[in-house]
């Protein structure tokens, strides 16, 4: 009885961490999902607008490469990255029961969906 009580505890303690990384890589709207790699339009579709956004141009030159997809969360081979990329952080205030969530977009494709405090509305 009492191997049985630690190894349920087990599962839960690693279950945790499993949780909280599928939670990252996508987004609940109504009854919408958005996911890493859905262009804004997608988002904006499942979503609506968001309360906050912030855009900015990174300059890139050809001996800067990406080597770590956020779609797939994997290492990859690296890859020349050639011009400006167009950056966009959105920001959803879900209200104060839920978290304050954070998309960030390159050249208008979702690649990290980040979890904030809890909301204020």
């Amino acid at each position: 009885m009492r191997r049985t009580g630690l190894a349920a505890i087990m599962i839960i303690i690693l279950a945790g961490p499993c949780h909280q990384v599928l939670a990252d890589r996508s987004l609940r709207c109504g009854t919408r999902l958005v996911s890493i790699g859905d262009y804004t339009w997608e988002v904006l579709q499942a979503c609506g607008e968001p309360d906050w956004r912030d855009t900015w141009e990174e300059h890139r030159h050809s001996d800067i490469y990406r080597i770590f997809d956020y779609e797939t969360e994997r290492y990859r081979l690296p890859e020349r990255i050639h011009g400006p990329l167009r950056m966009e952080r959105w920001t959803y205030d879900l209200g104060s029961n839920r978290f304050v969530r954070f998309l960030e977009f390159e050249n208008e494709k979702l690649i990290r969906i980040r979890t904030g405090d809890k909301g204020s509305g």
